[in-house]
């Protein structure tokens, strides 16, 4: 029986040993065997095909694009002079009006009774006064009486107009050319003395009005002619002139307020809407111009690349300036340097590149 378990522990030990030796005999044949030739990095590395521009300076007009608003030339709040029922209202809202138009009118019945009592007192003084003149000629009255009756004829005068005044401010009348934009009574209510009842805005000409910060204010001055645009009328350049410049800042923005006059005969610019005023603060010499898709934002930073030797070269650069589509950039690049437009949003500083004067088309289907 021992004998029998001997045998089993040997075969055993025999065939470990025989597996051992297989796989050093394999690690062995492996490590014989010809490997395939490893290439070099320089190899492997494919350039990346791009397309570059040469920086040459150029002269830019250095503009900054201010928001705006179109407000009215002219805007009035219009109210009754005189308290009363209100018994006519000839406009409603939308309505245009010239100026001296009646807009409204209140209960003035009493004060056209005075009216006509005043007319009959001034009618009565005056052919007093005709009497008296003829009788003063023959020396017939004293000058005393005479010009007791002068001073009763004056008197009634002044009362008439003064009747005349009140009833006119019995009607609300439109003080210039314009759009009734709001009207706050009807018919039938009581207007107290100094209510507002209508508004009323001039839009045939509007003022374009904007703040400008403290370091531009230099560069506008009365009556220079600033371009703006709107995003409600696409397409269309309009153009205003400087009629106010602030004297003195505003405390919370420290920029002072402009304005401009703009005439609006067709009406296109409405009160309310947003534009977009340029302001040239100078001219940039030498400025260094490049596509605007060429720079690369990363983590609040700019950069673009420069290809020099057949390398990316990664340039962080200041943007001074944006003119549309293009970026004026403030240092990080100078003449002649070849910055990468085209082929960059892959890049890494160092990679491998090649000028090419026309990327190849991504297969369809790519992003």
């Amino acid at each position: 029986m021992r004998g029998v378990q001997w045998v089993r522990r040997r075969k055993g030990a025999l065939l470990a040993w025989g597996g051992l030796g297989l796989v050093v005999v394999l690690i062995v044949v492996l490590a014989l065997l010809p490997r395939p030739e490893e290439e070099s990095a320089d190899d492997a590395e494919r350039p990346v095909p791009v397309r570059v521009l040469t920086v040459e300076p150029r002269t830019i007009p250095d503009v900054i694009e201010l928001p705006a608003r179109i407000e009215p030339a002219q805007e009035a709040l219009l109210a009754v002079e005189r308290a009363g029922r209100v018994v006519e209202r000839r406009v409603r809202k939308g309505d245009a009006v010239k100026k001296g138009q009646a807009l409204l009118r209140v209960d003035g019945r009493l004060w056209d009774a005075a009216r006509r009592r005043a007319e009959i007192e001034a009618r009565d003084a005056a052919k007093d006064l005709a009497r008296w003149r003829e009788l003063e000629k023959t020396g017939a009255v004293s000058t005393s009486d005479f010009e007791g009756i002068l001073r009763r004829q004056e008197a009634a005068e002044i009362a008439l107009e003064e009747a005349q005044v009140i009833l006119g401010q019995c009607e609300v009348r439109a003080p210039f050319d314009g759009v009734i934009v709001d009207r706050f009574v009807e018919e039938g209510d009581y207007a107290n003395e100094g209510q507002a009842v209508v508004r009323l805005v001039r839009l045939d000409r509007v003022k374009v009005a904007f703040d400008v910060p403290e370091q531009d204010i230099r560069a506008v001055e009365p009556g220079q002619e600033k371009p703006f645009t709107l995003a409600a009328i696409p397409g269309r350049e309009f153009s205003g002139r400087v009629s106010f410049v602030s004297s003195q800042a505003a405390r919370d923005s420290n920029s002072f307020a402009v304005e401009l006059e703009v005439d609006n005969p067709d009406g296109v610019l409405m009160a309310g809407m947003i534009a977009q005023v340029s302001v040239q603060r100078r001219l940039r010499e030498g400025a260094a111009v490049v596509p605007l898709a060429a720079v690369v934002p990363r983590k609040g930073e700019h950069y673009v690349f420069v290809e020099e030797g057949g390398r990316a070269v990664r340039r962080r650069v200041l943007i001074g300036a944006m003119l549309g589509h293009e970026a004026v950039l403030d240092g990080g690049v100078s003449a002649g340097d070849r910055v990468v437009v085209e082929g960059h949003r892959g890049l890494q500083d160092g990679m491998a590149v090649t000028v090419v004067d026309r990327l190849p088309e991504a297969p369809a289907g790519d992003e």
